[in-house]
């Protein structure tokens, strides 16, 4: 066995197979899996194999065409079949919600260039014989589906990898990973140790066991899940081509063809983990005891909609593990903690996925950061609060939920709460509702009285609707109080905080004590990384502000930036926030303070350190995400209930209201504001998001400075808008298709209801070559085209006068 490898990857299932394969395809020979049995031993060799491509968010939809598109091309390459199968699928509606479900899905997935056709019923039964249509309301068709034999198609990435120059050695199990002080890895094996420069764990089931060798915990649980092969079916013997496959999301089950049978798999009412505390070492090609009872609902279902199921004989039945995360996504990347560490675990539909993560991991191995955003798949999203109660609730719900539809604004209640701020009793006894943020509780909106206190999802507009257009106008008019403590906050600090500052950040950084300035972060290649806030306290120290969802993404990216005498805290969990805003904010502060508050003394874009009531060490920045006159206030955790109360009491004859995160989302689109996730992500330039104008280009130094000014020269290839849409019933919330003159040349990134403007809105991106202001578009909401018309900046204040004032 060699002794030196750039890269070992552990595992040798789908994932790693085809992560090793992309690896080599870079040009990087000197790369070896690892295979403590035989290639597919774990989950690949039981799994279905289906392949299809209507999924969200819209880069794992691409990641999957990706996939998709590849096995003609890795069969050609490595000589072998993959045994695939492009026959095409058929996706059952039989309610009105799931019609509107699959609409949604048609639309979104325009973005890609996924053509998905409604068909007739008559069509259906032609392309599927076996199908009776009498319980329908439609079928939708998706081209791409099919499936593949997970044996051939990881074999073929094996043999593909190969024959550029990667080893794989099986039956060769990692016993230790140990850290090196080259920042490499000693990967031992009964054979040997090899050092690593770079190290992927793709172990599948054994994720957990092969973390624990490197010292980290990853949120991973196995679930038990079952599919059955049946005896030939006649009216499948008698056709002439291959049946497409058939899912029906609503039932939870999916079908194909196997042979002259059917395969049809079930997600089970009722979700059964296995092996809690770790996987068997001497697990490998073997199955789990049966328990077809599970499958009864969806049996029940699935013979309604293919009669000829009930006279069929079962030929073979499996019951497999599967690993899962938390939200059923993959954990993808550098881990946080580690370095030189990638992750390319839990991966639940790998025949689907896999080329398309062995795409991005080789990219973010070989080229620092992959071609595309994969943030919702980073494993950077789950920091240590997910543990496994967390684990264990949220797979058990989504795996008995697969069905569950992309409601707007939907909220899952499983394994919460996990963390609370000191405010959540008093922001629960003034009627919160809450929601998830990265571990969190944040109040959603305030019920009233007469209010269910509760979220009641729904395609159209939900029941908190009115009750969040209250808490809008009282902010405009009066003031609000939000929750802002699940942003993240990081203090800098030391000698050469400034100039770790001007490279990390492209945008201005303050130069004086109490000046605030907004700033990009970019990677290397140009690509919009973070949307920061920064603030100057004093000569050495600095206050940086950023999405919460992204802390461990940024301190992983800090970390690889380190450099002497810049000291990074990251404070995100030991203080809390608390945003006042409304033309009523500045009389309300200074209530609770001894400062001079005013205008003059405390102008926008500044920032004090102040001694408030019930906070004697805060620091208050003067910005604005509602457009009013407003104050970010942050103190240490144990200030935040006392503080609360006492703003409350403050603002209690000035028309003050507690307000939920969406009223803010309301507030900021009728400003244009851009919210990190939504509107602003790595897939876009600064150029296309428009935040060139806080890029510092008088300055050169800063990451990502060349690309930036490249595409600076090139221009945006599509335009960030705002847009007034026609609708009365529901509103944009994001991924929906705009169309002008009967073209596709957009999408929305969020919307909302503006209630102080009376207007729906929504902001999305335009191709360049169908912008114009002032422009008839038409949107697609829930299947229906809308009117809508492009405007140009924000619909209230459009100069920004309230929040400077």
């Amino acid at each position: 066995m060699d002794t030196h490898a750039r890269v070992v990857v552990i595992g040798g299932g789908i994932t790693g197979c085809a992560i090793l394969y992309h690896l080599a395809k870079k040009g990087w020979k000197d790369v070896v899996l690892l295979e403590r049995s035989e290639l597919t031993s774990g989950s690949t060799w039981h799994a279905a194999g289906n392949l299809f491509s209507l999924t969200r968010p819209s880069n794992a939809q691409r990641l999957q065409v990706y996939t998709i598109n590849l096995y003609p091309e890795i069969e050609r390459e490595s000589g072998q079949p993959v045994g695939y199968h492009p026959t095409g699928g058929m996706h059952l509606a039989a309610s009105d919600d799931e019609v509107t479900t699959l609409a949604i899905a048609r639309a979104r997935a325009r973005r890609n260039g996924v053509e998905a056709e409604w068909i007739t019923f008559d069509e259906a039964r032609d392309r599927a014989p076996v199908l009776d249509t009498k319980s329908l309301k439609a079928v939708l068709w998706e081209p791409i589906k099919g499936h593949v034999d997970p044996s051939s198609a990881t074999n073929a990435f094996a043999a593909a990898a190969r024959k550029l120059g990667a080893k794989i050695h099986r039956h060769t199990p990692v016993t230790a990973t140990t850290p090196r002080t080259d920042g490499g890895w000693d990967v031992e094996t009964p054979g040997g140790t090899i050092h690593a420069d770079v190290v992927v764990n793709a172990a599948g089931l054994w994720a957990r066991e092969v973390a624990a060798l490197a010292g980290i915990k990853l949120p991973l649980l196995p679930v038990e899940h079952h599919y059955l092969i049946t005896e030939a079916i006649p009216e499948i013997e008698a056709m002439d081509h291959e049946l497409p496959t058939i899912g029906e999301s609503e039932a939870g089950y999916y079908s194909r063809q196997e042979g002259k049978g059917i395969l049809l798999g079930a997600y089970e009412a009722t979700c059964h983990h296995w092996s809690f505390d770790g996987t068997p070492l001497d697990f490998g090609h073997e199955l789990l005891p049966n328990d077809l009872s599970r499958m009864d609902r969806n049996f029940e279902v699935a013979m309604d909609r293919m009669p000829c199921l009930g006279e069929a004989g079962i030929k073979r039945v499996i019951n497999g593990p599967m690993m899962f995360s938390p939200d059923l996504g993959p954990l993808l990347g550098p881990h946080p903690e580690l370095g030189n560490y990638f992750c390319a675990c839990g991966v639940m539909s790998g025949l689907n996925q896999g080329a398309g993560i062995g795409k991005v991991i080789s990219e973010w191995i070989v080229d620092g950061e992959p071609e595309m955003d994969v943030n919702f798949w980073d494993v950077a999203r789950f920091g240590r609060w997910a543990g496994k109660r967390f684990t264990f609730e949220r797979t058990k719900y989504y795996y008995e939920n697969r069905q569950e539809r992309p409601y707007p604004h939907l909220e899952c209640a499983a394994g919460r709460p996990v963390r609370t701020f000191p405010a959540y009793a008093a922001q629960k006894a003034k009627g919160a509702v809450f929601g998830f943020n990265n571990g969190w509780e944040q109040p959603l909106w305030f019920a009233r009285p007469g209010d269910e206190k509760r979220d009641m999802f729904g395609y159209a507009r939900q029941n908190w609707w009115k009750t969040v257009g209250e808490e809008c106008r009282a902010v405009r008019t009066a003031a609000g109080l939000f929750e802002i403590s699940t942003f993240a906050k990081y203090r800098i600090s030391g000698d050469a905080a400034q100039a770790w500052l001007s490279r990390i950040l492209g945008g201005r950084i303050p130069r004086e004590p109490g000046v605030v300035a907004l700033s990009p972060m970019l990677s290397k290649k140009g690509r919009l990384i973070g949307d920061l806030t920064v603030s100057r306290l004093d000569d050495e120290s600095f206050l940086l502000l950023g999405a919460g969802t992204m802390q461990g993404q940024h301190m992983r990216w800090f970390s690889e930036h380190a450099q002497p005498d810049a000291v990074i805290e990251n404070q995100s969990d030991t203080w809390a926030g608390l945003m006042l805003a409304g033309p009523n904010a500045r009389k309300i502060l200074a209530k609770v303070t001894q400062e001079d508050v005013s205008n003059a003394a405390f102008p926008f874009l500044r920032v004090k350190r102040l001694e408030l009531e019930g906070a004697t060490d805060a620091i208050v920045l003067r910005v604005s995400f509602s457009g009013e006159l407003g104050y970010e206030i942050y103190a240490p955790a144990m200030y935040q209930a006392g503080l609360y109360e006492a703003l409350l009491r403050a603002g209690a004859d000035l028309g003050l209201v507690p307000a939920g995160s969406r009223a803010l989302a309301s507030l900021r689109i009728e400003k244009a504001f851009k919210s990190w996730g939504l509107d602003l992500a790595p897939d876009y330039t600064v150029m296309e998001t428009g935040m060139d104008r806080f890029v510092d280009w008088k300055r050169s130094g800063f990451i990502g400075e060349e690309a930036a000014r490249g595409h600076r020269e090139q221009g945006a290839s599509e335009h960030f808008v705002t847009m007034v849409v026609d609708a009365d019933d529901a509103d944009c919330s994001g991924g929906e298709a705009i169309f002008r003159d009967g073209e596709y040349v957009g999408y929305v990134t969020s919307g909302a209801y503006g209630y102080c403007v009376g207007e729906s809105l929504a902001l999305g991106y335009i191709r360049r070559h169908a912008f114009e202001a002032d422009a008839r578009v038409e949107i697609e909401i829930n299947g229906k085209h809308l009117p809508a018309k492009i405007t140009e900046g924000a619909r209230f204040d459009p100069t920004g006068a309230r929040m400077r004032g």
